[in-house]
């Protein structure tokens, strides 16, 4: 390290003292990999050495430091040099901050303030996207079809789509989730579920029947009776969550057990990512009390600010217990706690039980408004006024006013993904007036409680599983 700092050191002083020269530099290309790692590509123009300084989602505020990752790179490759790194973990929306030191025939030159933000992955193994002669980036986007009118839905990674176009589709003919990424971790904050997500092929996640089947399981069904009281819950490598947290490790201490449940959820995070549009969803709720389907749009970036503050939209929401299941709630949540977290949303009460049958879910999200429909038949409409801030701020919401800053759907008005999930309990799906429930949302024993109590819960879990039968996305 020492010795890579003064290499650096030297030839900015170098730099510094013999002059900087004009001499032009390309643009560079960068390139994210999956699952981790990434590559900075820069035309050769008899470069004699390169040096690469780096931050992820860290500005240098045009400073010129070490960074978080730095390589001097000092021969080229076939035309050009080319850094890799295989170490570095990249999520869509996050930033590589960097700067280049180039020489050339004995002189100098800083390539300052340049920042990638991961917008698609690419294949490692796969040739690089090199620029072209110009110098100017080869474009990754689909061509533009100039024969259709151009719709107001945005897709990342399109240049442009067409009004009423097919954008995403899932039917689950496919048991490889190729369109899909499992979350493995332990969820927090803000409403503390009693479960971990973990993709157990043929346990809790799997593909049967052209259906994507969800199935909560119970943790010593895997561990043993004793491992949620005195073991610690380890996703090592596998989590998707922020390493070295509480999102990849627990340790059981006391009252504080390890989750009781294990469910799974996916994500398009990976695949598909997109702003405005009409999502229809084929599924099958579970049934089960304390049982929470997650049929969700989840914001790519947290513009807004954590958790709900970036706001949060249900396609499909119906708590398992027997009371609810004729309550279907579909719209946006921005907020933790009641009434607000609700209070957006559209309620619809089914003739008898969503969860006995297949239904067809339906969210039109626009830029004026989001519409809710079941089976073809509208039952919502949330209206953004003149701003969810307003309504926000009656509730002493206070980081409403961050959503003035965007448009009036704001924070709606950003890209979103797709997430199938499943979670139990918590502290914010139930109040605390429900008949039977043994937990209070305030208490920090709620976990305990709720696996105490297994046996008023569990055998009602007849037909816990979510299933899913297609998902399909349209532009406006």
């Amino acid at each position: 390290m020492a010795w890579c700092t003064k290499i650096i050191y030297i030839l900015v002083f170098v730099a510094l003292c013999d002059g900087q020269t004009d001499f032009p530099i390309a643009t560079p290309t960068v390139e994210a990999f999956q699952p981790k790692g990434f590559r900075v590509i820069l035309k050769d123009d008899g470069y004699s050495f390169v040096g690469f300084r780096g931050n992820i989602n860290v500005d240098f505020n045009n400073g010129l430091n070490e960074g978080q990752i730095h390589k001097d790179i000092t021969h080229a490759q076939k035309g050009y040099w080319i850094y890799r790194n295989r170490e570095v973990k990249l999520n869509i929306g996050d930033t590589l901050y960097y700067w280049l030191f180039v020489q050339k025939n004995g002189k100098g030159q800083f390539l300052t303030e340049l920042a990638y933000t991961v917008t698609q992955f690419v294949n490692e193994n796969e040739a690089p996207a090199l620029p072209k002669p110009d110098s100017k980036l080869e474009s990754r986007l689909d061509p533009i079809d100039q024969s259709c009118t151009a719709s107001k839905t945005l897709v990342q990674g399109k240049s442009r789509v067409c009004e009423g176009a097919l954008i995403f589709e899932e039917d689950f003919d496919n048991p490889n989730l190729k369109q899909w990424t499992p979350v493995v971790q332990i969820p927090g904050e803000p409403d503390y579920p009693f479960n971990a997500y973990d993709n157990i092929p043929d346990r809790n996640l799997n593909v049967k029947d052209g259906s994507l089947v969800i199935t909560p399981i119970l943790t010593e069904s895997l561990h043993g009776e004793d491992f949620i009281y005195n073991s610690v819950l380890d996703l090592d490598e596998r989590c998707t969550g922020v390493a070295q947290s509480s999102e990849c490790r627990a340790e059981a201490t006391g009252a504080q057990i390890l989750p009781p449940i294990i469910t799974a959820k996916v994500t398009s995070r990976y695949s598909f990512v997109f702003t405005f549009g009409r999502v229809e969803v084929r599924a099958k709720l579970p049934y089960g009390s304390w049982l929470v389907p997650e049929i969700n749009l989840e914001p790519l970036e947290h513009t807004y600010g954590l958790n709900y503050e970036s706001g949060l939209m249900r396609v499909a929401f119906v708590r398992g217990n027997s009371y609810f299941a004729k309550k279907l709630y579909g719209g946006p949540v921005l907020g933790h706690s009641e009434p607000f977290r609700s209070e957006l949303l559209q309620e619809k009460i089914g003739n008898d039980n969503w969860y006995k049958d297949f239904h067809n879910y339906t969210l039109i999200w626009k830029p004026d408004g989001i519409e809710l429909l079941v089976d073809n038949e509208k039952y919502g409409v949330v209206n953004p006024g003149s701003g969810f801030s307003e309504k926000a701020l009656k509730h002493n919401i206070k980081h409403a006013t961050s959503w003035n800053k965007g448009t009036i759907m704001a924070p709606f008005d950003k890209m979103f993904y797709l997430t199938l999930g499943l979670r139990v309990g918590g502290i914010n799906d139930f109040e605390d007036t429900v008949d039977n429930k043994p937990w209070k949302n305030s208490e920090s024993k709620a976990t305990l409680k709720f696996w105490n109590a297994k046996s008023t819960w569990y055998p009602s879990w007849t037909n816990s599983a979510l299933k899913v039968d297609s998902v399909k996305v349209y532009a406006l």
